[in-house]
């Protein structure tokens, strides 16, 4: 076990399954290890859990591959294993290779700004950052740098929390 458990359900206190029900409502399925870790504090839960929320609108954006490659980028840039094996098998379900995936001009851009800020969110490259502001309006740049922040936070989180990338397997 890591630093954090991953509670099962018969272990979450009853605002817990609260909490995991109102998830559950807009976002089917079974709960991720991360998520269960999440459960600990439910404030914490539902702070992290509006990632879905701002994934949905940048998705809308940029479409769910190029979320799924920037993720990518972003947490083999921290590095953080768990989020890492989670879009590695994203992309692999989707008919792709994570270590070579064929990729669109846009795709690219966001490969490489995703690596630039998991690296180091503070010295992204100026031309770098020049080439986002010319690709993408304000509005979807607040969408960008939203979800590049939440990423970022996610993967801390995992590190700190101690997940294992074989949980991963579990979702």
């Amino acid at each position: 076990m890591g630093f954090l458990p991953v509670p099962s359900d018969a272990e979450l206190s009853h605002d817990a399954v609260a909490a995991r029900n109102r998830f559950a409502d807009e976002h089917p399925g079974p709960l991720s290890p991360l998520d269960r870790a999440l459960l600990n504090n439910v404030t914490v839960f539902e702070a992290y859990t509006r990632w879905f929320d701002v994934k949905d609108e940048l998705e809308a954006l940029v479409g769910e591959r190029a979320v799924t490659l920037f993720s990518l980028a972003l947490s083999r840039a921290v590095p953080a294993p768990y989020p890492t094996a989670f879009f590695e098998g994203e992309l692999r379900n989707g008919g792709d290779d994570p270590d070579n995936p064929q990729v669109t001009e846009a795709e690219t851009l966001l490969l490489e700004w995703g690596r630039a800020v998991g690296a180091d969110p503070s010295r992204v490259p100026a031309d770098l950052v020049a080439r986002v502001e010319q690709t993408f309006k304000p509005a979807s740049r607040a969408v960008l740098a939203g979800y590049a922040g939440l990423m970022f936070a996610v993967c801390i989180f995992s590190l700190v929390a101690g997940l294992e990338p074989e949980a991963t397997t579990q979702l």
